[in-house]
């Protein structure tokens, strides 16, 4: 693995495969952080760059930023999009107005650091958005998580994450929160066998494709395609 986590090296296949899945979730921070003409952000973990895109749609005066040098040059053709990484982040304090993260938090190596990081580049009052995979099971992907692992399914009220504990430490509180749902698509067994395993080799690929087609069956099609119904959780913060 190179330093970024061999994340350079996924780009394409994540752009492809996984750049629109949380479409539904970036837009519920748009709407809940009230994000229009004119507003600051700094999207943090920015991947393939969507989000720059639908923010520049929305008005806002957007930055992206990565610690994948491969996904920054994906994601600089959708907007402004440099190298950093969350727990350093290269801004001035109160730099922004809105901070968000999609499914980038709980892959950082320092959680602490990067969240009071956020909350160092927000303005007083400012807001932080962040939207991650729910962790309870109720996602179809988990279905498949649970095939390859052998393992049972969540059960009972979620605990307390690093991502809680790090948001409570740096003194943020809640504004608002939600969920909504997204979509995960694959045209055939083997094309969802990809994408559940992206960036695995390609005899593992084949090794585990029966296993992922045989627990996927209940979201199959008539035309044999899948389609997989998963839930994102969203929340906003402010500090200060």
């Amino acid at each position: 693995m190179t330093e970024d986590g061999g994340w350079s090296a996924l780009a394409d296949g994540w752009a492809a495969r996984w750049g629109g899945v949380s479409a539904p979730a970036r837009q519920a921070l748009i709407t809940a952080c009230a994000i229009g003409p004119g507003t600051r952000v700094l999207d943090v973990g920015c991947g393939s760059g969507e989000f720059l895109a639908e923010l520049a749609a929305a008005g806002a005066r957007a930055i992206g930023v990565d610690s994948a040098r491969g996904m920054v040059a994906i994601a600089a053709r959708h907007g402004d999009a440099r190298e950093a990484d969350a727990a350093a982040l290269p801004f001035e304090d109160d730099s922004f107005d809105v901070v968000t993260a999609v499914t980038v938090l709980h892959l950082t190596d320092e959680l602490d650091h990067a969240v009071l990081e956020c909350a160092r580049v927000l303005r007083p009052g400012g807001l932080l958005g962040i939207a991650e995979w729910d962790d309870t099971g109720r996602s179809d992907l988990a279905v498949i998580e649970q095939a390859l692992e052998a393992a049972p399914a969540p059960s009972g009220p979620p605990h307390p994450s690093p991502l809680d504990l790090a948001l409570d430490a740096a003194d943020f509180r809640l504004v608002s929160q939600g969920e909504v749902e997204v979509r995960v698509r694959a045209a055939d067994a083997g094309d969802l066998a990809t994408t559940v395993l992206l960036g695995e080799d390609e005899a593992t690929i084949g090794e585990l494709c029966g296993i992922i087609g045989t627990a996927a069956e209940p979201f199959r099609r008539v035309d044999g395609s899948y389609e997989l119904t998963n839930t994102f959780r969203w929340r906003v913060v402010s500090r200060g």
